[in-house]
């Protein structure tokens, strides 16, 4: 699964670019605002210590697994955490056991088909199955609403679906090195033609795009990829900012590495295609506000945790 999300990550993923868009969009670079900047001392040890659950929640039929750390905290937003493509709950183990032990209560939850959760029925899924699943899993758990909602990689596709379909149970968003969901049909229509002698790796490049994206069997969740792609560029192009006044915060690691043996041209569109997509989700809020993480590799939370752990205080703080 792991494997998998790597290799995701460095074809349609990465490419978490630069700056930010519009109006009422904060530019910063490498630290988020000082309005969430924590303390830290001690938390290590307290971290041992926390109240965890794990839990099995009935979606109607079938489970999806739950897992929490810390308790819940009145008036404050449980952080719901959406893993990225094939992670499960445990790749959030660290980040969260050192949030939780500043006295917070976070919650993520494996999708259809991951970890501790049971398939879904469908042979192929959409980004709106996904979402019809975290309402029910919401609807049935003991979260603290509205939540604030940090979603990692493709994670980010059900949370942007989740904040459209049932906005008032989102009290705040983080998107930590997110897919921008128009990156795949850029590189789909920036590959050069296909030759009987191109390398490998553009073979490779090429398959990913044209064929693994299209078949759901590929995908842990059964997930069509494309689909997903599309569902949330629409929901995308709706008329406003889809996060509103929410606050927002979009955490972009770094880019994808050019693959030999394709044109500067592709690399080109690629990094065009990040660049345009993470300004534009950071533009969906009027409170939105793109951050240029350094010195860490795609998955954030684990290379940089108080950089997302700021991040997600500074939503709480408003």
């Amino acid at each position: 699964m792991m494997r998998m999300e790597a290799r995701f990550r460095r074809v349609v993923f990465l490419a978490v670019a630069t700056a930010l868009l519009g109006a009422g969009c904060a530019e910063g670079r490498g630290e988020p605002s000082p309005a969430g900047t924590r303390d830290t001392s001690g938390t290590s040890d307290a971290a041992d210590e926390i109240a965890r659950s794990s839990e099995q929640i009935d979606i109607g039929g079938r489970a999806l697994h739950l897992e929490c750390w810390g308790e819940r905290v009145a008036g404050e937003p449980t952080v719901l955490l959406i893993t990225g493509q094939g992670p499960t709950t445990s790749s959030w183990e660290l980040m969260a056991g050192e949030f939780a032990a500043d006295g917070h209560h976070l919650c993520a939850y494996d999708r259809a088909g991951v970890g501790g959760s049971d398939p879904a029925p469908e042979a192929s899924r959409t980004t709106e199955d996904q979402v019809t699943d975290l309402v029910a899993l919401l609807d049935a758990a003991d979260l603290q609403e509205p939540v604030i909602v940090a979603a990692h990689s493709l994670g980010s596709h059900p949370a942007i679906g989740l904040v459209a379909r049932a906005p008032e149970r989102v009290a705040g968003v983080v998107l930590i090195d997110p897919l921008p969901p128009r990156v795949g049909a850029a590189q789909r229509a920036a590959l050069p033609p296909e030759k009987p002698d191109e390398s490998p790796e553009v073979a490779e490049e090429r398959r990913f795009l044209t064929d693994f994206l299209y078949d759901p069997a590929q995908s842990p969740e059964h997930l069509l990829l494309a689909a997903s792609d599309e569902e949330v560029a629409t929901l995308l192009d709706e008329p406003g900012p889809i996060f509103g006044d929410l606050p927002t915060v979009v955490l972009q690691g770094p880019g994808p590495p050019p693959v030999p043996g394709l044109p500067d041209s592709y690399h080109a569109a690629t990094e065009a295609a990040f660049d345009d997509g993470f300004r534009e989700l950071a533009a969906e809020s009027t409170h939105g506000t793109l951050i240029d993480v350094e010195d860490t590799g795609h998955n954030i939370q684990d290379d940089q945790p108080d950089i997302v752990m700021d991040a997600i205080s500074d939503v709480m703080a408003g």
